[in-house]
């Protein structure tokens, strides 16, 4: 982890008119934990990191510690430190806090120096790294849904926490009449956001009482994962400011709708950047990629869509396809759904399966739609792709067909 001293001065150059940095680390329930440190101590750990405690993996989001301690964070050690390092490409400003630097952290073992097992970051960066050793590159999109109520933390305590006076009263989705009666609050969530480096692509009323939804710019999967914390952090401080606080729990109130956090997916190909999951851009590739793959003289590598195409000769096209509308358009790298409810452009299934004629080909992709809004980002994502693989890699063959209704 240890970088050039080009790294070093070009932080003192970017920084030169500042005196402070803050940094934050995730922790296990998505939260980030961190502080505000000096410049000159910042500028002094770039290469080394220091000493984070490693409490923050060993109690809860109200900072009790697990009844049963855990080997990374314990009595017996002393609640020891681990080591912090800041990932250079995280620096951004926080627009609404003086245009303080920020900077993401990673997490490692001190002995070993190797990214600490429970580092949600850390953890998604091995996903990510086997997926590149095959050639691919995942990319993901994150929608949001959150409510907001006129409260403050004193307010809201006073009440014991209940019946929280909402935002907006009533159910009313993709209106452009009630972020008017909050505009300030609407606009600066989406303009201080794009300042802050988090990109937001829509933004509106969901159905459900001051209800809100954003959906995420599409981009790399440690990308996308850093924006989606970040986003729900520039919400809640955002909102402060203003006596709004959002929430991101799943299930506010037991007669609403729950709030999603649904994720979308797709591979490419790290050299073409072609979309693997639509079949009209890698049907020439892959005709050609099946005839060489079996040619036993080869001896050139397969290219990522011809290792694509390999495990979909072994795992032919199911019955039930020849039936389906749309399912010319998949590629047969499905990946591989832990329940049996998906289909393609299906609300009402656990997986809903994006392609043409909805988009254009290169967005062809899997929405998973299982999760809540409270999500810990890096561990959703990282436990979607590593599914995905695994599935890839094993050759699962797809059961059964797409549902259009509810499963019983």
């Amino acid at each position: 982890m240890l970088r050039s001293p080009t790294t070093h001065q070009k932080f003192t150059e970017l920084l030169k008119d500042d005196h402070r940095v803050k940094v934050a680390g995730v922790d296990l329930d998505g939260i980030l934990r961190g502080k505000v440190m000096a410049k000159s101590k910042f500028l002094s750990i770039i290469e080394s990191g220091f000493g984070f405690c490693s409490v923050i993996f060993g109690w809860d989001m109200h900072d009790k510690t697990y009844p049963e301690e855990l080997t990374v964070s314990n009595a017996a050690n002393g609640y020891r430190d681990i080591i912090a390092i800041p990932d250079m490409s995280t620096f951004r400003r926080i627009p609404w806090e003086d245009n303080i630097p920020f900077f993401l952290l990673s997490f490692y073992e001190p002995n070993t120096r190797e990214p600490l097992a429970v580092c949600p970051r850390g953890l998604l960066k091995r996903v990510t790294d086997e997926l590149a050793t095959h050639g691919w590159e995942a990319m993901c999109g994150a929608e949001f849904e959150f409510f907001n109520f006129k409260e403050t933390p004193e307010s809201l305590a006073s009440k014991g926490h209940h019946e929280p006076e909402a935002l907006t009263p009533g159910m009313f989705g993709y209106s452009l009449l009630r972020p008017s009666l909050n505009q300030e609050y609407f606009y600066n969530v989406f303009d201080e956001c794009r300042d802050f480096g988090v990109n937001i692509e829509s933004f509106h009323t969901e159905t459900g009482p001051g209800v809100f939804e954003a959906a995420l710019a599409y981009d790399n999967a440690i990308n996308m994962a850093d924006m989606a914390n970040l986003f729900k952090l520039s919400v809640k401080q955002l909102g402060m400011k203003q006596g709004i606080m959002p929430t991101f729990m799943a299930k506010p109130y037991g007669d609403q709708p729950g709030c999603s956090g649904h994720l979308h997916f797709s591979l490419r190909d790290i050299a073409t950047k072609t979309n693997l999951f639509a079949a009209s851009l890698n049907n020439s590739s892959t005709s050609s990629g099946a005839a060489n793959l079996n040619n036993a003289n080869r001896t050139n590598p397969p290219s990522p869509v011809e290792e694509l195409d390999e495990a979909a000769t072994l795992a032919p096209r199911a019955e039930w396809e020849d039936s389906v509308e749309g399912v010319e358009h998949m590629s047969q790298n499905y990946w591989a759904p832990v329940t049996v409810s998906w289909g393609i452009e299906s609300r009402v299934s656990a997986i809903r399966v994006i392609g043409p004629p909805q988009c254009d080909p290169k967005g062809t992709r899997l929405e998973m739609r299982v999760g809540g809004a409270d999500i810990n980002p890096h561990l959703a994502i990282a436990a979607c792709l590593a599914m995905g693989l695994y599935g890839i890699k094993n050759k699962l063959p797809m059961p059964v067909g797409p549902t259009t209704t509810e499963a019983e």
